[in-house]
């Protein structure tokens, strides 16, 4: 195709394509920088200067290139705080604002539109519910309009709007057909990760920063369990483990994570043995930017899908090969009953026996007096857990300031703070007194959507421990238990309640106390969950299921027959469509405007066209027409015959002055009707 320059004022098409660009931008304003949003929106302030004629030139080649460089140079500056990702999605925008400002024919259009096809795309990459589809549908219709526009800039917009419909519709069944039945490969390649990650957990601790994730109320994953759900109290969702205490933060160990990424590369995957009932469940995990996964008590990947997916680590984690850049779903059984004792024991004592080289003295002494009364492990364990239940500890979310030595001044002074302060002293208590201990992080309950499925928030995040007992392996302690059940039993929110504090800083929270508001936020997390399921999670296991369902046992030959019907099908669909001869063409509006005057003339006076022309036959009948039905056709022909003869495109005044003429012609012999009766 030809490409032809546009106009710089007035051309809707330009303006439309600025605006989408300007909400794509605007819809990815996490992912940009503020500069590279602002020089979007900058580029759109010209588009649209442009089009209302306040400003006649678009900025010259010159200009822009210096533009470019310096954006680019900026840009290469803080790609290496920004990761890989982020930097590709930073330049697009960044090369689609300079591009919006040169736009100057078709070919700039094109480019411009493939380039907004894939910022669209982009956006996918960070969010995916339901709703945020339904907006991506709309931005690329209007992306289409945009398009069939620049081509066909003389058809008006109803019906350009009509013919993009059509085609939309017709294309519906042949994409949900294709997505149901296409293979689900993977991916190509891997998905780099952000250098920042998303709110939620980290691997590094500081006792207090679990309470900053319990004002927040976003969904971290959806548990879809096969079979009976656990009680509240078991529903520990383990993520991390924190094995190198400094004193004041917890974090991954350096060690484990050294040697987890040598296995990982030598494909050594710690492979535990399970047996005895198990929890079946589906988790729809949400984008974090990290690679660790959730699951209760001994898990291991649930199918062959997840077992490919899945790296399992001897610390009893389970550790996606991807960053969750988006929803995921993956399988879990867990096995409650399975001791976490499989692991090399040696490597676990070393790294889960470190401690500081000094601080927090009065625990130190405070351990060893102890030890010396409870020489037993279990023994021991046991009088922590009393000293946290009858000491006078408190729940809180808005535990104070403890800077210097904070184990000692919470045990001993504040005795106040969230459940990663009980956590942290206990695991310091433990090592101390020679048994290996380590803080978990993960979440802890989880709501209820439906009967079967369990919605887990920021809010439920959560801290506790575990101590290596023996031949019991690593056995799970929490304090929090003893000092707020009511957490463990209720879930947060009780506890809080109880303790009088605020539950959550989200203004939007306290709406949920009214019955009606509360029915639709249970409503729209639902439908959200359905989306998540069976679109998002539409994979090749389900798929597989699918076509087990429908053809019985899945043999090459059923399964090529399925295929080749699938495509005789769109073949067919496709081909009723294209192929001439089998359906009428739609008659342009000025045609049907005159059939349907004629037929009330011919029936009115009695005289039929018999394909006269058009001026002849309103000669013909006009003297049998009542004076004002006579002069409403006459303007009615003359119209027909201006766009049907020297109209090209179609004149939209003629056009209007058939509707008008029409209409009072049909009301004249209304009238004439109704006087003669």
């Amino acid at each position: 195709m030809k490409a032809g320059r546009l106009p710089i004022a007035g051309n809707r098409n330009s303006l439309i394509i600025a605006l989408v660009f300007a909400v794509l931008s605007i819809s990815l304003y996490s992912p940009l920088m503020l500069w590279v949003l602002l020089l979007a929106l900058c580029a759109v302030t010209v588009r649209v200067a442009l089009y209302l004629g306040w400003y006649h030139h678009a900025p010259n080649h010159r200009t822009v290139n210096l533009l470019a460089i310096l954006s680019a140079s900026t840009l290469a500056w803080f790609s290496s705080e920004l990761g890989f990702l982020l930097s590709m999605v930073n330049l697009l925008v960044m090369a689609c604002s300079l591009k919006l400002m040169l736009l100057k024919n078709r070919r700039d259009f094109l480019q411009l539109f493939i380039c907004g096809l894939f910022i669209l795309g982009c956006g996918y990459i960070f969010t995916q519910t339901l709703f945020s589809a339904l907006f991506y549908l709309a931005v690329l219709v209007a992306l289409l309009i945009a398009q069939f526009g620049a081509y066909a800039p003389r058809m008006p917009l109803k019906q350009q709007l009509r013919q993009l419909l059509t085609l939309c519709v017709q294309a519906s069944p042949i994409a949900l057909v294709l997505f149901i039945v296409l293979p689900k490969l993977p991916p190509m390649w891997q998905m780099p990760a952000a250098k920042s990650a998303a709110t939620g957990l980290s691997e590094k601790v500081t006792p207090g920063d679990i309470a900053r994730l319990s004002q927040s109320s976003d969904l971290v994953f959806n548990a879809t369990f096969n079979n009976a759900l656990p009680d509240m109290k078991d529903r520990y969702w383990r993520a991390l483990t924190l094995e190198h205490f400094d004193g004041k933060s917890w974090q991954v160990s350096p060690l484990r994570k050294n040697t987890r990424e040598k296995q990982q590369w030598m494909n050594m995957e710690f492979a535990p043995a399970v047996s005895g009932p198990a929890y079946q469940y589906q988790v729809i995990a949400e984008p974090s930017g990290q690679r660790w996964l959730y699951a209760m008590d001994l898990a291991v990947p649930g199918d062959s899908a997840s077992r490919a997916a899945i790296w399992q680590s001897n610390d009893y984690l389970l550790i996606a090969h991807q960053p969750l850049m988006s929803k995921w779903a993956y399988q879990v059984n867990s096995y409650p009953h399975v001791p976490l004792n499989q692991a090399s024991f040696p490597f676990d004592q070393r790294i889960n026996l470190q401690l500081p080289d000094n601080g927090n003295p009065k625990t130190r002494q405070w351990v060893s007096q102890l030890r010396q009364r409870y020489p037993e492990d279990g023994a021991l364990l046991n009088a922590l857990m009393d000293h946290f239940a009858n000491a006078g500890f408190r729940y809180t979310l808005e535990p104070p300031v403890m800077p210097i030595d904070p184990v000692d001044t919470f045990l001993f002074e504040h005795k106040s703070g969230f459940c990663s302060h009980y956590a942290s002293a206990m695991a310091y208590a433990l090592r101390l007194a020679g048994i290996p201990a380590r803080m978990v992080t993960g979440y802890h309950g989880g709501s209820l959507l439906t009967d079967q499925v369990l919605s887990v928030h920021q809010y439920d995040a959560h801290a506790w421990i575990e101590a290596h007992l023996g031949d019991s392996g690593w056995v799970r302690f929490d304090p929090t238990s003893v000092v707020a059940p009511a957490r463990i039993r209720f879930g947060l929110e009780q506890a809080i309640n109880e303790s009088g504090e605020s539950y959550t800083r989200n203004p939007f929270y306290g709406l949920k106390q009214f019955a009606l508001l509360a029915e639709l936020n249970h409503l729209f997390a639902n439908i959200d969950y359905l989306w998540s399921r069976w679109v998002l999670g539409f994979n090749a296991n389900r798929q597989q299921d699918l076509f087990q369902w429908l053809l019985g046992s899945l043999t090459p030959l059923r399964l090529t027959l399925l295929f080749l019907a699938v495509l005789a099908l769109i073949a067919g669909l496709l081909a009723l469509y294209f192929l001439p001869g089998w359906r009428k063409p739609a008659r342009p509006k000025h045609v049907r405007l005159y059939q349907q005057a004629e037929v009330l003339v011919s029936t009115h006076t009695g005289q039929a066209r018999n394909n006269q022309p058009v001026g002849a036959y309103c000669a013909k009948v006009s003297p049998l027409l009542p004076e004002t039905a006579a002069q409403q056709f006459k303007t009615l022909c003359n119209a027909f015959e201006v766009i049907e003869y020297k109209s090209s495109p179609p004149n939209t005044s003629a056009l209007l002055a058939m509707r008008r003429a029409q209409k009072k012609l049909f009301r004249a012999l209304k009238h004439s009707h109704s006087s003669v009766a």
